[in-house]
């Protein structure tokens, strides 16, 4: 298939090489212009992109699963996962987040229940597409390893004292925009490898049969 050629391959490793470069240059931006006192708060490059990333995350997981049957009742609740996350990252607000993502949750419940018998076979379907590795490496990132990560007994042991705030929260929300972002480049490779698919079948389709 043609997205797997190597043109169209060291394509993707430079647009996507520059999507982690701008990234890590957002975080840095974050440290030199602090607001006030606050770094990473919640109005900076990092913090912001993080929920654009996790909404269109969300977006995309639900559309492709409305284009692509086979694999729409894992792609939903990837979606509304992505959805919850999202909602999540607005817990400074006074506002009581766990209420909107309470409801998104029992969306999430009726369609586990609805499409239980469908979802041994879309997870074959889902995880045997090559960009579902990617997913999986963020989700790893983000979910798992920045938060390890921000343990603050392991800043402890560097820094004596409240010093270690700082480099805990720098290096805590930079790795699970790093997470974010391999997951988004994961969607962009869903999309392709979808596109592709497409593309084969309609050749396949205007063969002519003996």
């Amino acid at each position: 298939m043609k997205i797997y050629s190597p043109l169209f391959i060291a394509l993707r490793i430079i647009v996507y090489a520059t999507l982690v470069f701008g990234m890590a240059e957002g975080a840095f931006f974050d440290a030199a212009h602090p607001l006030g006192d606050s770094f990473f708060g919640e109005a900076t490059f990092v913090e912001i992109t993080q929920e654009v990333l996790l909404f269109l995350l969300s977006v995309f997981f639900i559309f492709i699963g409305f284009k692509w049957k086979t694999i729409q009742p894992v792609s939903n609740l990837i979606g509304l996962f992505f959805l919850i996350s999202f909602i999540r990252e607005f817990n400074f607000l006074s506002i009581d987040w766990s209420y909107p993502a309470l409801i998104v949750f029992l969306v999430f419940i009726w369609l586990f229940i609805r499409d239980f018998k469908k979802i041994k076979e879309a997870s074959i379907q889902f995880f045997s597409v090559p960009a579902s590795s990617w997913l999986l490496s963020g989700l790893l990132t983000t979910y798992v390893f920045s938060r390890l990560m921000g343990r603050s007994k392991f800043w402890r042991l560097l820094y004596a004292g409240e010093e270690y705030r700082l480099a805990k929260a720098a290096t805590e929300e930079s790795i699970e925009l790093l997470g974010d972002t391999i997951m988004f480049i994961g969607a962009i490779e869903f999309l392709l490898y979808f596109i592709s698919k497409q593309k084969l079948s309609a050749s396949d389709s205007c063969l002519p049969t003996s």
